[in-house]
């Protein structure tokens, strides 16, 4: 098999709408310099989450972090869904930052997705009744 070829980005902006589209597009893409001069360097507990996340409902996808987490390597791999999947989100971020890559994803995957999000929210309910009624 030959050599990976990554798309290199630098920084921490967009990084959920950087790894959706590399996803879709199936672009491996490198990102360097991910908060590289702030006081807690490299990347957040939710973006670690998004990323396992993407690992559950991706076949063959494949993440890489430095020790600092200032560099991520991601190769996505096709979306398959699933079924009864289960992700815990932890409580830095809502479920919105969540669902919104999911839906997308979702229209995408060889199979139907249903998954089982488990966060610690007060914007749980609010954001989880938009989508109720959006999808209804």
């Amino acid at each position: 098999m030959g050599k990976i070829s990554y798309m290199r980005l630098k920084g921490s902006q967009n990084l959920r709408l950087r790894l959706l589209l590399s996803t879709l597009s199936s672009t491996p893409i490198l990102i360097e310099d991910i908060r590289a001069d702030a006081t807690w360097p490299g990347l957040l507990s939710h973006e670690v989450s998004l990323l396992r996340l993407l690992e559950k409902v991706s076949d063959d996808c494949h993440v890489e972090i430095n020790e600092t987490g200032t560099k991520l390597k991601y190769k996505p791999g096709i979306v398959m869904g699933g079924r009864n999947l289960v992700h815990d989100c932890g409580v830095s971020r809502s479920i919105g930052y969540f669902l919104e890559p999911l839906i997308v994803l979702g229209l995408f995957g060889k199979k139907p997705l249903t998954i089982r999000l488990n966060v610690i929210s007060r914007w749980n309910r609010i954001f989880s009744n938009l989508f109720e009624s959006l999808l209804a």
